[in-house]
């Protein structure tokens, strides 16, 4: 991995942030309108579990970036199963199944 594509991983993460957000805001709406309960708030649970992991990348960033200066524990594989791939891994999940309970219908209006 070099300094670009470290970069460049971090940002991804916040643009994920950002369309979880845009999800959450129209979400809220359409849920305002039709009398839905706020599962929207699910998006950001998500966001903040995204949050977790961008935290983590930047974290093994520095230690790529600066390998004489990092931590031990950084360069455990278990570390960042726990503190990356876990939270990203519920933040989707998470995200795809609110998504589905309120623009699913989308789907049934293509079919009939």
């Amino acid at each position: 991995m070099n300094y670009l594509t470290a970069t460049l991983g971090s940002l991804s993460l916040l643009a994920i942030v950002y369309a979880l957000y845009i999800l959450a805001n129209l979400s809220r709406r359409y849920g305002e309108v039709i009398r839905m309960p706020p599962y929207y708030r699910g998006f950001y649970v998500a966001m903040g579990l995204v949050a977790i992991a961008f935290i983590s990348h930047l974290m093994r960033d520095m230690v790529i970036l600066a390998p004489d200066q990092g931590s031990a524990l950084l360069d455990k594989d278990w570390f960042y199963l726990s503190s990356y791939y876990a939270p990203l891994a519920l933040a989707v999940t998470l995200a795809i199944g609110i998504a589905w309970r309120y623009w699913s219908w989308i789907l049934k209006e293509q079919q009939g």
